[in-house]
């Protein structure tokens, strides 16, 4: 069982923290979100919505049921137990429908107006900046007002993840510093507290600031990080795959009657959003897909991906100021040798390049790109089919003590 205690709201010099004490099974883990002091005002202690949604993936997957000491929206609470709870534990072998003891209120929560999403520097999230920064006339309501970076888990947990997130802090105050972009920083102990894997749970624990900030925010982006677009909508083991895959639940699900959540970019494949933002200017100096640090190793699977994605499309020369642009030139066939083995594992990002690339690959590198890695390619095909494990058929599965 998990009880989510009153939250409160405590100012120590320039910095602000939403705090709520979170028990489970008489353990005791305080939970909290900060930002600087002059957000204070829109930090939200009202309402459990922001701690219920950042932990339900959490308690889905060790088995705990929920009870809020505060008030849920009325609006979240029906979306989470009447449509997304009970699809996702109706298709999967492991999630397991969590029940919600709590109170509801539908009084709409006072906001600011503001139009956010969040800003990673990624393709996904750079995707949204060049929609919405100046969208047409019809959709001008939904101009970006705010960029926010939180820290909730994709930097990971401990000292070495929060390193890496005050390298992005820095890069992305640079960013906002010359183009002009107000960003708030959100601060967690998530990843430390409730440690999950960022990939299968994003869409719930990036949804906990937007909650904690929900008297600021009117509308946010959620930048669709899929590898294809809302055709591939599926709930089916949606423990082993990342939520891109369901936000067209998800998504709905979040809102509240005064806090709209959208899905940025889900209509369209990971290529097409590499397409409209190689003609983004920002992204030339700003672009980042390391899994390491904002500046690009250029050869981690992340940075080889986004290289060869922009090199199928020639525009990898524009890219020169955030990728070691040479050392691919001179390392060609090193590339596609390793791009060929995600390729046949079945690897989603690699396959949909497949068709701008083949006729650039040598025969040979083929070859050698198969006798290299055949036995590996081999075991992650049968590791992925795997995956495809029976339905638990809507049994309810038995709370778990951990």
């Amino acid at each position: 069982m998990i009880t989510i205690h009153q939250p409160n709201i405590t100012i120590t010099g320039d910095k602000a923290r939403l705090t709520a004490d979170i028990e489970i099974d008489g353990e005791n883990r305080p939970l909290w979100f900060e930002v600087d002091a002059a957000y204070a005002p829109y930090l939200c202690a009202e309402r459990t919505d922001g701690f219920l949604v950042g932990l339900l993936h959490w308690a889905m997957e060790h088995r705990h049921d929920i009870v809020c000491e505060t008030p849920v929206s009325a609006d979240l609470y029906f979306g989470l137990t009447v449509n997304l709870i009970p699809a996702l534990a109706k298709n999967s072998a492991v999630l397991y429908p969590v029940r919600i003891t709590a109170e509801t209120d539908d009084t709409p929560i006072a906001n600011a107006g503001a139009v956010g999403t969040g800003i990673s520097c990624g393709v996904d999230s750079f995707h949204v900046l060049a929609e919405y920064t100046d969208p047409p006339k019809p959709l001008r309501h939904l101009k970006l007002t705010h960029l926010m970076l939180h820290n909730v888990g994709s930097f990971g947990a401990g000292e070495k993840g929060r390193a890496i997130y005050l390298a992005h802090v820095e890069h992305v105050r640079n960013l906002a510093r010359d183009y002009g972009f107000t960003v708030i920083f959100g601060d967690s102990n998530m990843a430390d507290a409730f440690p999950q894997n960022f990939l299968y749970s994003h869409g719930y624990t990036s949804a906990f600031p937007v909650f904690a900030l929900q008297k600021l925010w009117k509308t946010f982006f959620s930048a669709s990080s899929g590898y294809d677009d809302i055709t591939h909508f599926s709930l089916v083991n949606s423990e082993r795959y990342g939520t891109s895959s369901h936000e067209l639940l998800l998504l709905p699900s979040l809102c509240t009657n005064t806090l709209s959540i959208l899905s940025g970019g889900a209509v369209l494949s990971r290529i097409e959003k590499v397409r409209k933002i190689a003609e983004y200017e920002p992204t030339y100096r700003y672009l980042t897909a390391c899994g390491h640090t904002p500046h690009n190793c250029s050869t981690c699977r992340k940075c080889r991906r986004t290289i060869l994605e922009l090199y199928a499309i020639d525009m990898l020369d524009r890219y020169r100021a955030v990728f070691d642009v040479d050392h691919f030139y001179a390392n060609r066939n090193w590339y596609f040798v390793r791009y060929l083995s995600k390729y046949w594992q079945g690897d989603p990002f690699f396959v949909e390049i497949y068709p701008l690339l083949r006729k650039r690959i040598p025969w040979y590198v083929f070859l050698r790109a198969g006798v290299t890695y055949g036995p590996q390619v081999l075991y992650r095909r049968i590791v992925n089919w795997n995956k495809r494990r029976p339905k638990n058929g809507g049994k309810r599965m038995a709370p778990q003590k951990d």
